[in-house]
């Protein structure tokens, strides 16, 4: 029934997700072992957005009906319609990459202070993508009703899960799953902050940073390689490896590969903190835009083949 086998990783990881709230709301731990799981919950949430957003670019499944179920499971680990990533993700951010299209682009923060950019990012970014996302759910729901059946399908689907957790506990849906949902939601947006931010939408190859740690590669579906997401955004996740290898390190500058997600935040947010270019020079930001242009993606529709007609 799958695309590709390597997705025997995504389908394991989601069910672990679900067996670490499950454990929370059976053991109901207190102290610092409620602090690890959080952390634990919260990081498998960021996981399964990063799986998510694996699937609306690359369907998981062979058939059409197992893949709009997987989009309902994997919403609730993350309590959010997977399908946002296709205005957001899809059209507004691979269509148009740090442009003022671009709702995740991080050329709007302006601090002294790099960590205060990123910071201002995460929570800008997540107003923008809801402004952006109600928009397009209003138009379309008269252009494309399929599409539109299939997010209300997942915003029940997360609203009932929801009211049956807090049901069963409210204090440990709060503590173990509303909180690790909005942390991981919030991480992946920093993370997309980490791979564009001093980079060049323009150039050919040097439009995205790269995070080649093994582990955490592994964890997150090889999503650290992301210059060739964004050459090739339908390429299935278990092939990015390779064609990074093959296609992007002859061609890329070397600033943009980088060995650990955690060393490259340390440099950059913390030691010296300095907001820099890939190649080691201050980045250089556009003149600030008056108002914001706020735009909704239909015409990039038919071509992407990103909704159901």
């Amino acid at each position: 029934m799958l695309r590709f086998a390597a997705d025997r990783r995504s389908l394991g990881l989601a069910a672990c997700h679900f067996g670490l709230v499950a454990v929370a709301f059976v053991a109901r731990p207190t102290g610092i072992a409620a602090v690890l799981l959080v952390l634990a919950i919260a990081f498998s949430a960021f996981m399964q957005l990063v799986s998510g957003h694996n699937a609306v670019h690359s369907p998981v499944f062979r058939r059409r009906g197992l893949n709009r179920a997987w989009q309902i499971v994997i919403s609730l680990t993350f309590g959010y319609p997977v399908s946002a990533f296709v205005p957001v993700h899809n059209l507004s951010h691979h269509l148009n990459l740090q442009t003022p299209r671009d709702v995740l682009r991080t050329t709007e923060v302006r601090h002294r202070s790099n960590l205060a950019n990123l910071l201002h990012h995460v929570v800008m970014a997540t107003v923008h993508i809801h402004v952006l996302n109600f928009a397009y759910l209003r138009e379309m729901r008269r252009r494309r009703p399929v599409w539109f059946a299939q997010v209300r399908l997942e915003l029940y689907a997360v609203a009932a899960f929801i009211a049956v957790l807090v049901a069963l506990d409210g204090g440990a849906f709060l503590a173990f799953v509303l909180l690790p949902y909005l942390v991981g939601q919030c991480m992946i947006i920093g993370f997309g902050y980490l791979q564009h931010d001093g980079c060049e939408a323009d150039s050919e190859h040097d439009h995205s940073r790269n995070f080649l740690g093994p582990v955490f590669n592994w964890l997150i579906f090889d999503n650290g390689y992301h210059s060739i997401h964004h050459m090739r955004p339908g390429l299935h996740w278990s092939l990015c490896r390779a064609a990074h290898q093959r296609e992007v390190v002859p061609h890329i500058h070397p600033g943009l590969n980088q060995r650990s997600v955690l060393g490259y935040m340390w440099r950059a947010y913390f030691a010296p903190g300095e907001r820099l270019r890939y190649d080691g020079r201050p980045v250089e930001l556009p003149a600030p835009r008056a108002a914001r242009e706020l735009w909704i993606p239909i015409s990039a529709l038919v071509s992407t083949g990103a909704v159901d007609e």
